[in-house]
């Protein structure tokens, strides 16, 4: 008789253990969906001083956005729960009529595809595309990753120059 008891025993704890372990898997891919991106554009009044190539977050009017009840750090979220689709902080730098845009947004790719795929897609129509990059970390796409390398090639003639001056 006491080992019928102990078979249901036996058969509950596992059931318990395994719905825990399902629990605990789907809060983990919940959190894991929610990525945290800026979005801004640099043609918005105002976002100019902060928007634009360099993010400044020192300049973001903290008085502005709380009065006209703006968010400026999207939780990106899938509006479909497709298991090819990943959520990307993008960046890009666009030319348009003459002039230079910057825009930071939440976007969604397939998960197969590189995030270098960015750079190869084309804009739409009239758009020049000077920049684009996807990024999968949290506030990625406020940094502007190639600024350094950029920075550094436009100094290389000057050291080059002061290495000359030295010898």
């Amino acid at each position: 008789m006491e080992a019928m008891s102990a078979m249901p025993m036996k058969a509950l704890l596992a059931g318990v253990f395994l719905l825990a372990n399902a629990w605990h898997i789907t809060a983990g891919n919940e959190q894991k969906n929610h990525l945290q991106c800026w979005h801004c554009s640099s043609d918005t009044i105002g976002a100019e001083d902060f928007c634009d190539v360099t993010f400044q977050e020192d300049n973001i009017p903290t008085d502005l956005i709380k009065e006209r009840n703006i968010n400026l750090l999207r939780s990106c979220n899938s509006t479909i729960n497709s298991d090819h689709e990943r959520a990307v902080c993008r960046k890009t730098v666009e030319e348009n009529n003459g002039k230079t845009i910057t825009k930071r947004f939440c976007y969604y790719t397939n998960k197969s595809d590189p995030v270098e795929l960015c750079n190869i897609t084309s804009p739409e129509k009239n758009v020049r595309r000077i920049f684009c990059e996807d990024c999968l970390t949290d506030r990625c796409n406020g940094a502007f990753t190639g600024a350094s390398i950029w920075e550094m090639m436009q100094l290389l003639p000057i050291l080059a120059l002061v290495q000359q001056l030295a010898i």
